[in-house]
């Protein structure tokens, strides 16, 4: 009996965590604030510390970063640096 071959298009998503690097956000308010801004984008927050946040994205396809890092600056928190946390 032969295994059939998976459709390994049938489950691409993929997860990717990211550090992105927030030095406007230092108290609990803003804390508070940057959570919300990046749920509202579908992002996971798996760490969230004065100056820096580390989210993981299971989309499938990379986060729309110019519309995160638009919602961000406009709240007061912008991002200066993003990069894949490979942990």
């Amino acid at each position: 009996m032969s295994n059939p071959i998976p459709n390994l298009g049938a489950n691409a998503t993929q997860i990717v965590r990211y550090n992105i690097q927030l030095p406007a956000m230092q108290d609990a308010d803003s804390l508070e604030q940057v959570r919300a801004q990046l749920m509202d984008h579908n992002l996971i927050v798996d760490r969230l510390v004065p100056g820096e946040a580390v989210v993981t994205s299971a989309t499938g396809s990379v986060p729309d970063w110019e519309a995160i890092k638009d919602a961000l600056k406009r709240s007061g928190y912008p991002a200066t640096h993003t990069t894949t946390d490979d942990e």
